[in-house]
């Protein structure tokens, strides 16, 4: 892993007002998840493409595509946390980038209180350019899904410049970087 890239990233998430940790196995990502929010199985929601990707990921929570599809935007809407994964990191804004996937709807980074993005260390790019080259060389062409950039807690200010946070999306945001090297 370029240690100077993460450095980078690590500072941004942090200027944004987020948080960024570093795990070098799927039971370091349940104890720092663990250890920063004390929530109960029916307060945090993972996706599909977690379960995919760490078969032996054991977070308290619910998997996402085992609620009935009817049923998941209002279980979202209701959740203190909402994990998902990412298609890359952007060191030089410190953010994620999400593509919408079946297994991982849109919604679960943007209705839950919080929101973690669980991002492997070679997803980690220097620019929002060389992210995208990469994304859209991963798609045929003209069938690129929609794409979601996340820099931080939801924010906004009004006209006299005063910030509010978490207004239209998470109030909290993080990141863990699995480096299966460390």
């Amino acid at each position: 892993m370029n240690n100077e890239l993460l450095d980078l990233f690590q500072s941004r998430v942090n200027d944004m007002g987020g948080w960024c940790a570093i795990a070098g196995s799927s039971k370091e990502i349940n104890s720092i998840i663990e250890e920063k929010y004390k929530l109960g199985e029916e307060e945090v929601l993972y996706s599909g493409r977690i379960v995919e990707q760490f078969n032996d990921l054991t977070v308290t929570g619910t998997d996402l595509t085992n609620i009935s599809p009817d049923k998941r935007r209002d279980v979202m809407a209701g959740a203190k946390l909402g994990i998902t994964m990412c298609d890359g990191l952007i060191a030089e804004t410190g953010t994620a980038v999400l593509v919408n996937h079946i297994a991982e709807p849109r919604e679960l980074s943007l209705l839950p209180e919080r929101h973690v993005v669980i991002a492997l260390s070679d997803q980690l790019y220097p620019t929002l350019d060389k992210c995208l080259e990469k994304i859209k060389n991963s798609y045929p062409a003209g069938k690129l899904p929609s794409i979601t950039l996340i820099s931080g807690p939801s924010r906004t200010s009004d006209i006299e410049k005063s910030l509010v946070v978490g207004v239209h999306g998470p109030v909290e945001f993080g990141v863990v970087v699995v480096d299966r090297g460390k």
